[in-house]
Parts: structure tokens; C-alpha cells; sequence
């Protein structure tokens, strides 16, 4: 709105910003105006903190990154966005993990790390392009993805699994968080149990059952899907193969979950994967009455290490099924006997967080990478 030489207020449009308007003697007069630049170049103190970090000092860069304020930030994003875009020139693999540990700064203080996640996704969205910086960019979205899953945030490690697919489709890695965590929440969609037993209630409670098996049912087709992906990608991975037959399993699929765990068990390179093979074959003997079939699965997982609990406690309770409770007692508390003094946790206790295991070692490896 601009006011004429009367005092009224008229609105002018289509003329460029950076020009004023003004009025004379009724004549509209066009003044031109330098219009503000935006910054092409990254402030100093930013390429500062980015080589601080690259020189090995990252506890040091990353205090000081975190306390900028957050307009400073925004205004170094913006420019090393434009900068990509324009010439291709950008911090680099420092800076994305000077902005990632930042952002797991922020998470552990209780604060909001989206600033320097945002920071960090238009870093890594610019080296999924560059042929030198490409498989760096890969490793980055699975171990954020991976952390995700192993700090229980179940939609954030589904976000990043499903960000890095787009661009890398193939990502076993990523696949296996996917499935790891729609296996997770097809267990927690399981109905519940109530001792509400009027008949409106028990009504009730049969249509909620039935949502909550088609829910789970849901999460475990799409896990399956994730895993058939993932073995079809990487056929030698025994992992994806291991998984896939206990997500048959619980979708009800035997004969794939025995055809995926006698795969997974001939192409085993540790004891944890044929432990849990054997395991999982066990379980599916046991559920179809053939007992001794599943006490030698048991057995077998057993021999692999002799301390391990799950596999203990299922020969207990293939000992009780056959009638011998004092052999499923004695199971039973040799099963719990050395359970505090393990010096490795038992695999079936570290299934649930599939890839997530070994995350902060990855994590680690990428940063030596970004400061040599």
C-alpha cells in the first residue's frame, strides 16, 4: 500500500521487489534499489567449526554448533543448500557428522534435534549424487535408521529406513531395520486378554480381536515383504533368510518359515544365526506335535553355546509336554542359574533389534572417515 500525494491509500502491483515507488504530482516513479544479497559464501566461524571436527576435536566443534542460534543455523543451511545447487560445492562428510552428532546431542539434552537433522538430510541429499561420497551417504541413512530402532523409536527408524530406500533401493540394511520394526509392532497388535466375560463384552471384545490380528497381520505381511527384498538383494545374507522364516512363522506360512530357516541355517557364518535357526525349526516342530524333533532342534541350538537360556528353557518345556516335569524342572533351573553372569547376552534376547546391534560401532566408523 503506498499513499499518493491526496492521502489516499491505493495497493500498486506487478512492479519487482527492490524497487520503491513513489508519487509525484500524480506520476507513478519507479526508484531502483540495491536488493539485499543472500550470503554465497559460508560464514567463517561455520568453516571453522566443520574443520575443528575434521581435525579430531569433535566434542569441542560439537558444543559450538549446538550453541548457535538457531537463526545463525538456518542461515548456514540456506547457504550451503544454494551452494550445492549452484556449483556443487559443499562442506562435506565432516559437516554431516559434526550436524548428526549434534542432533544426538540435542536428543540425549531433552531439545529438539530437527535443526541438525535438517542440516544433516540436505548434506546427504547432495552426496547420494556424488560417486565419491555415495556409499558414505548409504552407510549414514542405515545407521540412522538403525539407531532409531535400537532406542525404541519405532516411526522414526521406519521414517529413515524408508527415506535412504528412495534412493537406495536395494539397502539390505535398511530393509532389515524395516522389517525389524513392523515385526515389533505386528507382536504388540496381538489382542490382549481381558476377564470381562458378559456377552456385550465378549461381543466387543471379538470384533477388537479381530482388528488387532488384522493389524498385526498387516505389520508382518509388510516385514515379510521388507525381508523377500532383502534376501532377493543380497541371496548369501543368512540374516534376511533367518527372519523371513520367523516372520512365516508367525503369519501362519510353515512351509516357507521351514524353507527360509533350513536356508538361513546352511548358509550361517556365526553360532547366533544357527543358534537362532535351530532354535526357530524347534518351535515349528514343536507346534506340529513333533516333539522329538524339536527337542533335537533344541538340543542342536544348545550345543552352539551351552549357556544360553532360550534354548534351555524350550527343552523344558518339550520335557513337560512329554510328561518328565523333574527333567523340566532341572532344565529350567540350570536355564536361570547363570543368567547374571553371562559375558555375551543369548541371541534370542538381541532378535527384536535385528541390525541395530553393532549401530554405534558403525556410527564410530563413520566418523573416523569424516576426520582422518
Amino acid at each position: 500500500m503506498w499513499e499518493d500525494h491526496r492521502g489516499d491509500a491505493r495497493p500498486l502491483t506487478g512492479y519487482r521487489r527492490g524497487a520503491k515507488v513513489t508519487r509525484i504530482a500524480g506520476a507513478v516513479v519507479l526508484l531502483a534499489l540495491p536488493v539485499l544479497a543472500q550470503s554465497e559464501v559460508l560464514s567463517p566461524a561455520y568453516e571453522a567449526a566443520v574443520r575443528r571436527y575434521a581435525s579430531g576435536d569433535r566434542d569441542g566443534a560439537i558444543a559450538d554448533l549446538c550453541g548457535w542460534p538457531e537463526g545463525s543455523m538456518r542461515d548456514e543451511i540456506a547457504t550451503f543448500r544454494r551452494k550445492a545447487r549452484s556449483d556443487g560445492l559443499w562442506p562435506g562428510t565432516a559437516a554431516l557428522m559434526l550436524h548428526t552428532d549434534c542432533a544426538l546431542r540435542a536428543r540425549r539434552d531433552g531439545t529438539s534435534p530437527r535443526l541438525h537433522e535438517s542440516a544433516a538430510l540436505a548434506l546427504v541429499g547432495f552426496m547420494k549424487d556424488d560417486p565419491a561420497r555415495r556409499a558414505f551417504a548409504r552407510t549414514w541413512y542405515g545407521a540412522m535408521a538403525s539407531l532409531a530402532l535400537r532406542e525404541n523409536r519405532w516411526d522414526e527408524a521406519l521414517a529413515w529406513a524408508e527415506r535412504g530406500l528412495r534412493d537406495f533401493p536395494d539397502s539390505v540394511e535398511m530393509l532389515l531395520v524395516v522389517s525389524s520394526v513392523e515385526e515389533i509392532l505386528g507382536a504388540q497388535a496381538g489382542p490382549g486378554v481381558s476377564d470381562q466375560t458378559a456377552p456385550d463384552v465378549i461381543a466387543r471384545q471379538e470384533r477388537s480381536r479381530l482388528l488387532q490380528l488384522r493389524e498385526a497381520r498387516d505389520h508382518l505381511e509388510k516385514a515379510a515383504r521388507a525381508l523377500r527384498a532383502a534376501a532377493a538383494a543380497q541371496p548369501s545374507l543368512p540374516e534376511a533368510r533367518l527372519r523371513l522364516g520367523h516372520v512365516a512363522w508367525r503369519l501362519g506360512e510353515t512351509a516357507e518359515a521351514r524353507s527360509s530357516l533350513e536356508a538361513a541355517l546352511a548358509r550361517s557364518r556365526d553360532g547366533g544365526t544357527a543358534y537362532l535357526a535351530h532354535l526357530f525349526l524347534g518351535r515349528l516342530d514343536e507346534d506340529a506335535g513333533h516333539l522329538d524333533l524339536a527337542l533335537r532342534s533344541y538340543e542342536a541350538a544348545l550345543a552352539l553355546d551351552p549357556r544360553c537360556q532360550s534354548a534351555r528353557l524350550a527343552i523344558s518345556h518339550v520335557h513337560l509336554r512329554l510328561g518328565d516335569g523333574a527333567g523340566a524342572r532341572h532344565d529350567v533351573e540350570t536355564a536361570v542359574k547363570p543368567a547374571g553372569y553371562r559375558a555375551q547376552p543369548d541371541p534370542f534376547w538381541l532378535y527384536p533389534w535385528g541390525p541395530s546391534v553393532d549401530v554405534k560401532d558403525r556410527l564410530e566408523a563413520l566418523r573416523r572417515e569424516a576426520s582422518p
